[in-house]
């Protein structure tokens, strides 16, 4: 087939380098040439396919009262200017404190958790999208010990709607009307515990139907690790449009006492949960949830009380269609004040939510410390871990130890300090963000403190870790043989180049495991493999530029990768992996202690309502060990904390910046990553970094809060 093979073999690997070049060009031509024909040809497909129709903005009906609010020809939409303006106005109104809600199952005892509807504000509108909460948005933080229970009833009081009950025709396409439904039947996940997936625990293929409630009682064991989780519903179908849209709320599993460093153990927290708000994709799914084709979605109210109440999904103005708005809340607070006093150390408790979308979060000014301690939920081999950017896939934690001073030029007490978010819909190759926009988070009110009262650097230390999350990297050969397998993660069928032009066209939501076509259809399938309980298994992984893989009950360590990366590091341990620059991974997981079904998928939630969703059984005696700790980590406990032993190796050395974090790195294609700014360059020209969100017309005002 290569060269050598003959001069078919020649012609084919000419086309094949044509192909590449071709690829590598797009974002030039798209730039520069805009390709015109393919964006007027593009228009009118959404126009005929989604029924928008420009010609009517800023049309002014003589009788808006009583005419027929789904026809397009007289509806009142807002102009460009005018969501401008409104936006401008929304961004001076006075700031609020950060606040947050906790529930602490070892002080106040069994909860209720009610799935219910709500209006979730439209801060540039007037107006307001509805969704679904865990009782308002974000659900209350949930607090649990090691060897506590999580005891809580799951009320569904939505309503039965007119919705689709079930799902059918073709599975595995991207964004189809016919694998979304079921959308207000739900359940609960713990998003990285390491907990039983069965019976009334952390079982998502159990679901509580409207009007119906379900007892949980989530036994967390006495030897989990202390950290950073998320909880959202997990109903195959439904999960982005209820998760996605703002059911969903941090978990925390407390610290034994002595595990940590003082310093670190003292820090006041500040938990951050993070809600990227998608009101328009978010219709879109709502729409087919309702009917088998969306052909409805001309009609549907495009907000609730809005300014504009006549405007309709079938008027939406095609710029808006093609820059979707988007913002983030924390804690349900628009870009909220974080009042922290000047040269303290303050841990961060972050967790993200979103339909998709990869968010990068960095602060403006560099006013600002940044340390590692976590990520989802597990701490590192080697904290602290210097950082300028904190990557958020969608489900993604990162525990982060901040550190302020104010600037000699400051002329204000407090000073803010801002810190900004960045997110991109998908990544093409290393090349170019589709979509890319930028906003503000939240902003640090920094007072200011005596120089002498600053807090020391932090010094680098070691947790002692629960025998599951042993370090995997020297383990036998011998002990992974009978369990290596292999996931491709990709968009369509023919992945010789995994990375197509236009995957969210014209791809399929798919896996290949272990060389097999996996899809999850309208009905559970068979379990691609098993695995018995108190074994090591090894995973080859690759796809992951355009997927964020999600593995329940067992974390997994990265064992080694294609690329370097400003985020993932070999030895770390992840549940949720969705990276920057890396593709494949070779990650290694220590089915500890539980049997069941373990369920494993893409993270961003339409993916995984699409179909790209598998589960393997662990199959033997539960509580199960892998019996040759000592191999891994002669240090390791597998009860409860031993608090009468030393816990921490603190090393005496600062942590300091990477030469990887600080400075461009060149990879094997030639081009060169900036982790801090995102800067792709080759030859000195800088590729854009926002793309329209079809990817076809370039988009010329990146629309977000």
């Amino acid at each position: 087939v290569f060269p050598s093979r003959g001069r078919g073999g020649v012609v084919l690997e000419l086309a094949r380098k044509v192909s590449r070049w071709i690829f590598y060009i797009m974002p030039f031509l798209m730039g520069t040439l805009r390709l015109w024909l393919l964006a007027i040809g593009c228009f009118f497909w959404i126009a005929s396919v989604c029924g928008i129709d420009d010609s009517t903005k800023g049309v002014v009906p003589e009788d808006s009262t009583s005419r027929d609010l789904t026809a397009n020809s007289t509806a009142v939409v807002p102009t460009e200017e005018e969501i401008a303006a409104a936006l401008k106005a929304f961004l001076q109104l006075p700031r609020e404190e950060l606040t947050w809600k906790t529930w602490d199952f070892s002080t106040d005892g069994e909860l209720e958790i009610d799935m219910q509807e709500a209006e979730l504000p439209v801060p540039f509108m007037g107006g307001s999208v509805k969704t679904r909460v865990f009782g308002e948005l974000p659900g209350m933080i949930l607090r649990v010990k090691p060897g506590g229970t999580m005891k809580f009833t799951l009320k569904n009081k939505l309503g039965p709607g007119t919705g689709k009950s079930t799902c059918g025709g073709p599975s595995g396409s991207y964004e189809s009307p016919n694998m979304t439904c079921q959308s207000n039947t739900t359940n609960i996940h713990m998003h990285g515990l390491h907990a039983s997936p069965s019976g009334h625990e952390d079982n998502v293929f159990a679901t509580v139907a409207p009007g119906e409630s379900r007892a949980y009682a989530i036994h967390i064991p006495e030897f989990h690790m202390g950290g950073t989780h998320f909880y959202h519903p997990h109903v195959h179908h439904s999960t982005a449009v209820q998760a996605g849209g703002g059911a969903h709320g941090m978990l925390i599993v407390d610290d034994p006492v002595g595990s940590l460093p003082k310093v670190i153990e003292d820090m006041p927290e500040i938990p951050l949960m993070m809600t990227l708000i998608q009101p328009i994709l978010l219709m879109r799914m709502e729409q087919f949830g309702l009917s088998s084709d969306g052909s409805e979605m001309a009609s549907q109210k495009m907000w609730v009380n809005s300014l504009y109440p006549d405007w309709r999904w079938g008027n939406m103005p095609i710029w808006l269609a093609l820059n979707e708005p988007i913002w983030f809340t924390v804690n349900g607070q628009y870009r909220p004040l974080v009042s922290i006093e000047e040269g303290k150390w303050y841990r961060l408790r972050i967790a993200k939510a979103s339909i998709d979308w990869h968010t990068r979060v960095f602060e403006e000014s560099n006013d600002c410390e940044f340390q590692l301690l976590a990520k989802d939920g597990i701490y590192l081999h080697e904290a602290v871990r210097p950082i300028h950017t904190i990557h958020l896939a969608s489900g993604a934690r990162a525990d982060v130890a901040v550190r302020c001073s104010i600037p000699e030029s400051a002329t204000e007490t407090p000073h803010l300090s801002k810190l900004l978010w960045s997110s991109y819909e998908q990544r093409v190759k290393k090349l170019t963000y589709l979509n890319n926009k930028t906003g503000e988070l939240l902003s640090f009110s920094i007072t200011p403190r005596p120089t002498e009262e600053h807090d020391e650097a932090l010094e680098v230390f070691s947790v002692r870790r629960p025998c599951y999350l042993a370090d995997l990297r020297n383990a036998p050969a011998e002990d992974l043989e009978l369990n290596r397998h292999t996931i491709d993660m990709v968009t369509n069928i023919t992945n010789d180049e995994p990375y197509p032009v236009w995957p969210w066209l014209t791809g399929t939501m798919e896996m290949y495991i272990d060389d097999i076509l996996r899809i999850w259809g309208h009905h559970t399938p068979e379990p691609v493999f098993t695995v018995p309980v108190g074994e090591l298994m090894q995973i080859n992984i690759s796809g992951l530029h355009n997927h964020n893989f999600h593995g329940h009950v067992n974390p997994f360590q990265i064992q080694s990768m294609d690329a370097e990366d400003p985020w993932y590091q070999v030895g770390d341990w992840q549940d949720t992996m969705y990276p920057f620059i890396a593709d494949k991974f070779v990650m290694r997981q220590n089915i500890d202690y539980y049997t069941g079904r373990a369920v494993i998928h893409c993270h961003l939630l339409a993916h995984e309502d699409n179909g790209m969703m598998a589960y393997y059984n662990i199959t033997g005696e539960q509580d199960a060990r892998y019996p040759a700790k000592e191999k891994l980590d002669p240090t390791c406990y597998e009860g409860a904390y031993p608090v009468d032993e030393e816990s921490t190796t603190t090393e005496t050395r600062t942590s300091t910046l990477t030469e990887f974090e600080a400075s461009p790195i060149e990879h094997e294609d030639g081009y060169e990553y900036d982790a801090a700014e995102l800067r792709v360059s080759r030859n000195g020209f800088l590729l854009s970094l926002s793309w329209s969100t079809m990817a076809l017309i370039n988009s010329a005002k990146p629309f977000a809060v």
